[in-house]
């Protein structure tokens, strides 16, 4: 069962197309994150869902029943906002500054006699039990958005939409909420669409990612399947640190490059073709000797930058390429330093008829 089914979204604003023929499936209980860059129509696609927005064409249905759209027998369908069953989580919390943190979660709940049980219950969910009485001014950040995640949680709603919920909170406790909302949202069966521009956040709180690309969906994947497998260029650039090299697709299968001789994950083009292989920066690894039998190619050591959890090389390259390997900050090779340079692992090609096309659209997006 799904509970949002999206089909051939569409809408613009004035000449400047925002979202393309989107097709997008939330299955009942599943965490989706939409990523994608400032400006590619993330927002707009929750205000689509929500209903603060009406779509030029398709078709939007929130628990099996079309809210906005066309219905099998020809007429237009339009459910207002506050009968789609929609729970809202915006930037900042928003709670309502004159009432106590219980009233700020029952705001959207009938008064009956459970009520009140209702609203411990989400307090209980989002970690914050006996905070009823609190005023939103007496919270920090972080608990300020656990309430707001409880009242969008408190009403049982089909979805919960996120949008952009830890922006306006610092580095360290991002990470920390950002758990503790997701262990809420699992906890409460919810299934929920997280609006962000960061990776790891989607990675890490998402039990499925869904990429922006040209005011449609480039790949919906779990996140392992997306950055190993990026199914387009664009996306391969977005999700992670990309070297792109190009490269001759050789007799056995495999592509033949600056950075030598790689092995291809997916499907592997014919013998010849051009194109340009996605390498990670981890999977670039350095033999401190300068030697060949490897099968790998010589370096010189330009720079290296220490992060305690991890170290980062710039490398010079024969040809005059510059890439980065990044890996365990254990041993670091000096700078000056000649090295070896092997590709660990498979990586993915894409042809260079789809890089000028990305070049193309890029250029027409601005």
């Amino acid at each position: 069962m799904s509970d949002l089914e999206i089909t051939g979204l569409t809408l613009s604003y004035g000449s400047t197309r925002v979202l393309a023929d989107l097709d997008l499936t939330v299955a009942t209980g599943t965490i989706v994150a939409v990523l994608g860059p400032s400006g590619c129509g993330k927002t707009t696609l929750l205000r689509l869902i929500a209903g603060f927005e009406r779509p030029d064409a398709g078709t939007l249905s929130i628990d099996g029943r079309v809210v906005a759209g066309s219905l099998a027998a020809g007429a237009e369908k339009w459910v207002p906002p506050e009968r789609r069953h929609v729970g809202i989580v915006p930037q900042e919390g928003a709670l309502f500054p004159h009432l106590d943190v219980g009233e700020n979660i029952g705001f959207g709940l009938s008064r009956g006699p459970d009520r009140a049980g209702r609203i411990a219950e989400c307090l209980d969910l989002v970690g914050l039990s006996g905070f009823e009485r609190r005023r939103p001014d007496e919270l920090s950040g972080g608990q300020q958005q656990r309430v707001a995640l409880a009242r969008a949680l408190a009403p049982d709603p089909a979805i919960v939409l996120l949008d952009e919920p830890f922006s306006a909170l610092d580095s360290g406790l991002r990470s920390e909420i950002r758990e503790d909302v997701r262990d809420a949202l699992r906890r409460a069966g919810a299934t929920a669409l997280i609006v962000t521009h960061d990776q790891h956040e989607a990675f890490a709180m998402a039990d499925q990612v869904a990429v922006l690309v040209n005011g449609t969906v480039g790949q919906l994947a779990d996140p392992i399947t997306l950055y190993r497998h990026p199914a387009s260029l664009d996306v391969a650039r977005f999700v992670g640190d990309a070297i792109e090299i190009a490269c001759d697709m050789d007799v056995d299968g495999t592509a033949f490059g600056e950075l030598g001789r790689l092995q291809i994950a997916g499907d592997v083009p014919p013998e010849g073709q051009r194109v340009v292989a996605v390498i990670r920066p981890e999977q670039v690894a350095i033999d401190p000797e300068p030697r060949r039998d490897t099968g790998g190619v010589a370096a010189t050591v330009l720079s290296t930058t220490f992060l305690g959890s991890e170290a980062r090389v710039r490398l010079g390259l024969e040809s005059g390429r510059t890439v980065e390997a990044r890996f365990l900050g254990t041993a670091v090779p000096s700078t000056g330093a000649a090295v070896t340079v092997t590709i660990v692992g498979s990586v993915p090609v894409f042809s260079s008829v789809e890089i000028n096309t990305v070049q193309i659209n890029r250029a027409a997006t601005g």
